[in-house]
């Protein structure tokens, strides 16, 4: 994958765009993905038309979480 500039459409949001590129919002992506582009931070949540963003290859192999095993206060 080589670095793919997006340009955001109506109500597009940062984790949904990242999921769509990576496949996945594990690993801190989405953190990475906007330390790759400043600023975009104090746009919001939800992201205003036409803004560039630069979404380059993923630093690392993307895995999904751990599974946690569930608890039960009463059993």
């Amino acid at each position: 994958m080589a670095t793919v500039t997006y340009v955001t459409k109506m109500f597009d949001r940062l984790d949904r765009i990242c999921f769509e590129r990576y496949g996945s919002t594990s690993n801190q992506i989405v953190e990475w993905v906007i330390e790759q582009n400043p600023g975009i931070e104090e746009r919001g949540m939800v992201l205003p038309l036409g803004l560039k963003i630069d979404l380059p290859e993923a630093p690392r192999t993307l895995t999904a979480p751990p599974v946690l095993k569930k608890v039960f206060l009463w059993e």
